[in-house]
Order: structure tokens, then C-alpha cells, then sequence
């Protein structure tokens, strides 16, 4: 079997990563689709997990996977960026925050294999404080994964190999993350509708992820990888 080149796997990292990671989240009990719960209801969320522990497990297994495979197709990116040309230093910053963000929802999604295991009434009441800390852990990462992903995409506008007109708009998509994680921490009573909005945006991100990588596969090595 030949070498599969480093773009080629990051590329595909790119593309299915994002659309396992989204897959995952939207069948994960207490999310939107299966036993839906608010966020804000800790209660709600925790039982749905419990509930459904075994998929709660799966789901944030694949969550997690999807994740690192975004994080891993960035950092070559980031790398191809950083060799030649112009948003180095953008791109490399806009990287290492989104890396910040992105491990804060990996930890999140730790959190919640450990919720599932909560059956009895005491015991969901007991994984309250546990539950919180996560959630904190979802709000930190939705902000810095917003402003990490806002100067990663402004210093691809730059170049002259991405599309500038993407990368503004995925630079808008990931300020628009930052804010309304930052409206859901300082607005409790708008929380759940901000945090909302926010996912609503990541599904843009998701699909500039893909455009990301489609490119990718594209693109040759370095003659320094080679």
C-alpha cells in the first residue's frame, strides 16, 4: 500500500471529521434530537443521558473522535500556511485558540461519558455540580473556539490560494460563535436561545471545514514533508 500524503489525510480529516463530530451531536440523548433537554436543564439533560446511557456513550465517543480529526486537519493546514506566504503569524494564533476551544468541548464531551452513568435521582442530583462544569467547559471553548477561528479564517484571506470571500464570511460565521457564547454566559435568562444560535452557526463551520479539506486533497506537499 502506498504513503498517503500528509495533505491528502488531512484533507479527509477536514471533511469527515466535522460531519462525524455534528452526526454525533445531533443523535446524543438530551441534545436535539433524542430526548431533547435544554441546556439550562441540568436535570433534564442528565436523566436523558442516563436514560440512554449506552448511546450517550457512543455518541460522545464519536463526538470526541470528530473533534480530534478537525484539530489534526488544522494543524497541517496551519503548517502548509505557516512554510510560505502571507497570515502566517494569523493563522498560527487563529490556530492555537481553536485548539484551546475545541480540546475545552473534547473534555466536555468526557464529562458526559461519566453522566451517563447517573441512573437513580440521587444520583443525578449528585452529577449537578459535575454537569455545570462542563457546561463551562462548552461555554469557554464556544468563545475561544469563535476568536481562534476568526483569525485563522482572516489570515487565510490573505493569501492567495484560499478563496477571500470564504474565508471573510467563515471569519463573520466564527465571530458571530464567540458573541453569542458570550451573550449565553452573560444573558442567563437568553442562555439556551444564544447557545442556540451559536449551533446554528457551527453547521456553516462544518461545511467551511469541508471546503477546507476538499482543498486539501488537493494540494501537494511541501517539498520539506517529501
Amino acid at each position: 500500500m502506498g504513503t498517503i500524503s500528509v495533505n491528502r489525510l488531512a484533507g479527509l480529516s477536514l471533511i469527515f471529521g466535522p460531519i462525524v463530530a455534528f452526526v454525533f451531536f445531533l443523535l446524543e440523548p438530551g441534545g436535539l434530537l433524542i430526548d431533547s433537554a435544554e441546556v439550562t436543564d441540568s436535570v433534564g439533560s442528565i436523566t436523558a443521558k442516563g436514560a440512554n446511557a449506552a448511546l450517550s456513550k457512543i455518541t460522545n465517543i464519536g463526538i470526541i473522535l470528530g473533534l480530534a480529526l478537525i484539530l489534526s486537519g488544522l494543524y497541517a493546514l496551519m503548517r502548509n500556511v505557516t512554510l510560505q506566504g502571507n497570515g502566517k503569524a494569523l493563522v498560527q494564533m487563529g490556530f492555537f485558540m481553536v485548539f484551546v476551544g475545541l480540546t475545552g468541548w473534547i473534555f466536555a464531551s468526557g464529562i458526559d461519558l461519566i453522566l451517563a452513568d447517573a441512573q437513580t435521582s440521587d444520583q443525578i442530583g449528585g452529577s449537578v455540580p459535575v454537569y455545570y462544569v462542563g457546561s463551562a467547559l462548552v461555554y469557554a471553548g464556544g468563545i475561544t473556539l469563535g476568536f481562534g477561528g476568526f483569525i485563522f479564517a482572516l489570515g487565510l484571506s490573505t493569501r492567495d490560494d484560499f478563496n477571500r470571500i470564504v474565508s471573510l464570511l467563515a471569519a463573520l460565521v466564527s465571530l458571530a460563535i464567540m458573541v453569542f457564547f458570550m451573550m449565553a454566559v452573560l444573558s442567563e435568562g437568553g442562555r439556551d436561545a444564544f447557545i442556540g444560535l451559536a449551533r446554528g452557526c457551527y453547521v456553516l463551520l462544518v461545511i467551511w471545514y469541508g471546503y477546507l479539506g476538499f482543498g486539501m486533497m488537493n494540494r501537494p506537499d511541501p517539498d520539506l514533508w517529501q
